[in-house]
């Protein structure tokens, strides 16, 4: 493992049809002729088991049942180099040749009926009651010598020494007097995925060391974990290690974060605020947010309806994969596919304390393209369900950070879908996307800086701006991920070329600093934003991915990478917030109105037949715009390209009516055209200009009709834009 630090519609796409214009269009699947084929059955939600490997029986260590873990501390003595020492005087919380003053707060020895110390909470919490994890520590601080040891700077041999020192004090003696039975509950999990038996080693091996060092290389917010053992402690080996800096606090980002491989999986499996830029990653951006494996990029500090799926933890009598309850108080299977016609009104009580969720298949991606869901979890937050870790990162510290309040968080599940088998563990990391009620933006840094506390003392943020302008909500940025520009100029974008959004500056008004960890207004609430539909910021529409690390493309802009955008007519509302905090949703899907001004970028917007309100296909309706756009939030790391007074890593926006589909823009409502957008109109397709719509097209846009494509249209307005090269027949 390496260290981290942590700075719808019931109808298929007719693709085949879209021969002419999809042909050159990346990411869509193409037969062996090169012919774009058109979508299929999506894999199986799980694959068939046929070697005993699951992913709810952990990776290493078992997520069900008790587990103990054995705890050592200790601080190097830099009696060769005291010039490296990290924090020579101690602080406050760790006194410089002491245990640390949060010793007992890390795990309880023994179970209780509530847990107390954080981590073992944590995990209560999370699991549902499903797992167990206690812990205690060796009473005494081990100190490790350079003039013993050597320099120390490497993380396995700081366990080592860690180790070496402990077997000085003679026979394990801990805080708690517990033997080393206490720490062999399970058998040696040697079998990633493979089932894990309860019951002692023999000899015994504990199930899990784990180091805490005051002032190592290590520092604060960084570690790693592995399989095995760094030698006979007290004479017995131990199944899995970890080692970690507490130099500042209690290090439970990281702790939780590393512990949670040993369930999960390796690297490939960092998401909601975990990952770091070196690793192959579904997404442009970093991304923020929350899930098991954030760490001190995470926003919120509890688990996500993904990882409790992943490890098979349900609610008491949940009958269902994924749970959710009717209006009526009914179980309700949570694991929606519009599509198949999986619509209706649902209700979702506290995610923390329930496990209630909604997972919402979004329709219409291609054969071969990773397929997509959109997540909904009801966070009510500590105050209200009294779980330490459902509140926003630092919320417990700063007053500048707002506390959680009632809402829907929404985040995008990207593949990862394999539950079972020889390929459980395979993927890319950055799988999980938080949806923020706050929408998606070309965000701009203003270019200034500011004196600020939040969350951390003399600090400084950069202001980004979110203006209404700039909404991008099929291809744009958002406040829970770190957003790349090249800094560098080389031509290549990558993730260490990030800032992290601070002050979020809307239309010249200032609403929020420290945003990424967390702000309330990015949950779904009756107070503010409440629905995901066609013409909402953000949407329910796909999203773009591309799996990429140090500025190149894995799949060089091809599947299984979404390269495009399929509208569909999913829409999600937040009906009702009851005084308990259950949130009334309603699934549908007939959403094909645009009923305000949208603008729409991404390098492919597909169209298929919607069928919905006010009869057939997508209607402009009036008074409203649909301004197609050149997105300037990068969809790729390389090729940039020079238009319009600036460097742009993007495509200009293609977007496709295919066969069958319709396109209504009514009198009054506009249809607008810049920046080398191309609205394509393929054979068996329309679209319908009704009298009094306006259209605009910059010099260098275009409509194209293909083959025997219908443009319904007045008269003297097609021949205006036909002379002046705005409309071509292929």
């Amino acid at each position: 493992m390496r260290t981290i630090a942590c700075a719808l519609l019931a109808c298929a796409l007719p693709l085949a049809q879209a021969q002419g214009i999809l042909r050159n269009m990346p990411g869509v699947p193409r037969n062996a002729q090169g012919t774009p084929v058109s979508g299929g059955a999506a894999p199986s939600m799980a694959s068939a088991d046929t070697t005993g490997i699951r992913s709810e029986h952990g990776w290493y260590l078992t997520p069900h049942g008790t587990l103990r873990v054995l705890v050592l501390f200790a601080e190097v003595v830099y009696d060769k180099d005291p010039g490296r020492d990290p924090q020579p005087d101690g602080a406050a919380h760790w006194p410089k040749g002491r245990l640390p003053l949060w010793k007992d707060d890390v795990f309880d020895p023994h179970a209780r009926p509530v847990p107390q110390a954080m981590v073992t909470r944590y995990y209560h919490d999370i699991s549902l009651g499903r797992y167990t994890v206690l812990g205690d520590h060796v009473d005494q601080l081990l100190r490790l010598r350079q003039s013993e040891h050597g320099d120390l700077r490497n993380a396995n041999d700081l366990s080592k020494a860690a180790v070496a020192e402990a077997n000085k004090l003679g026979a394990l003696r801990t805080a708690h007097r517990l033997s080393v039975a206490d720490f062999d509950l399970w058998k040696d999990g040697r079998v990633p995925g493979a089932a894990k038996e309860a019951g002692p080693d023999s000899p015994h091996s504990y199930d899990h060391v784990m180091l805490i060092l005051r002032n190592s290389s290590l520092t604060h917010g960084q570690g790693s974990t592995d399989p095995g053992s760094s030698g006979a402690l007290y004479g017995h080996e131990s199944d899995s290690q970890s080692r970690f800096g507490g130099m500042n606090a209690l290090p439970f980002e990281i702790l939780k974060h590393e512990f949670n491989h040993l369930l999960l999986g390796g690297n490939n499996f960092h998401s909601g605020g975990g990952n770091a830029a070196q690793f192959q990653s579904h997404f442009i951006a970093l991304q923020g947010g929350h899930s098991m494996m954030g760490a001190s990029s995470s926003a919120l500090l509890t688990c996500s309806g993904w990882d409790r799926d992943r490890l098979g933890w349900r609610a008491d009598g949940a009958p269902h994969r994924i749970n959710a309850r009717t209006p009526d108080g009914r179980w309700a299977d949570g694991d929606l596919d519009p599509a198949a016609g999986d619509t209706g009104v649902f209700v979702l009580r506290d995610f923390v304390t329930s496990g209630d969720a909604l997972r919402i298949r979004l329709p219409h991606l291609p054969e071969g393209v990773d397929p997509q869901w959109l997540w909904l979890e009801n966070h009510l937050g500590h105050a209200r369900n009294g779980s330490p870790t459902d509140r926003f990162h630092w919320e417990a510290d700063n007053r500048c950070i707002a506390p959680v309040e009632p809402g829907l968080f929404a985040m995008v599940q990207v593949a990862h879908e394999v539950r079972a088998g020889k390929d459980l563990y395979q993927g890319h990391a950055d799988y999980l996307r938080a949806v923020p009620a706050t929408g998606l933006f070309d965000l701009e840094l203003r270019g200034d800086t500011l004196p600020t506390d939040c969350p951390f003392n003399g600090g400084r943020s950069m202001p980004f701006l979110a203006n209404s302008r700039a909404a991008n909500p099929l291809s744009g940025g958002h406040e829970l991920e770190l957003p790349v520009y090249d800094r560098n100029d080389d031509g290549r974008l990558d993730r260490r070329e990030h800032y992290i959004p601070g002050t979020r500056v809307v239309d010249g008004r200032t609403t929020g600093e420290a945003v990424f960890f967390g702000r309330p207004e990015q949950a779904f609430r009756m107070s503010g934003n409440r629905a995901l539909g066609l013409a909402t910021n953000p949407g329910t529409a796909n999203l773009m991915t591309l799996v990429s690390a140090g500025g190149k493309a894995l799949h060089k802009g091809g599947a299984p990478d979404a390269r495009l955008v399929v509208l569909n007519g999913l829409r999600v509302e937040l009906l009702a917030q009851a005084a308990d905090g259950a949130a009334t949703v309603r699934v549908r899907s007939d959403d094909n109105v645009v009923d305000r001004d949208v603008r729409w970028c991404a390098d492919s917007i597909v169209l298929p037949p919607l069928r919905g309100r006010g009869g057939a296909g997508l209607i402009v309706e009036a008074g409203a715009r649909l301004l197609l756009d050149r997105s300037g939030t990068p969809t790729r790391v390389d090729r940039p390209e020079e238009a319009d007074g600036r460097i742009w890593f993007s495509a200009p926006t293609r977007f496709v009516v295919t066969a069958g589909a319709t396109l209504v823009v009514r009198s009054s409502a506009s249809l607008e055209l810049l920046r080398a957008s191309e609205l394509h109109v393929l054979p068996g397709a329309t679209l319908r200009l009704e009298t009094g719509a306006r259209v605009q097209l910059d010099r260098s846009s275009r409509i194209v009709l293909h083959g025997d494509a219908v443009l319904d249209l007045a008269a003297e307005e097609r021949a205006r834009l036909e002379k002046r090269g705005r409309i071509e027949r292929r």
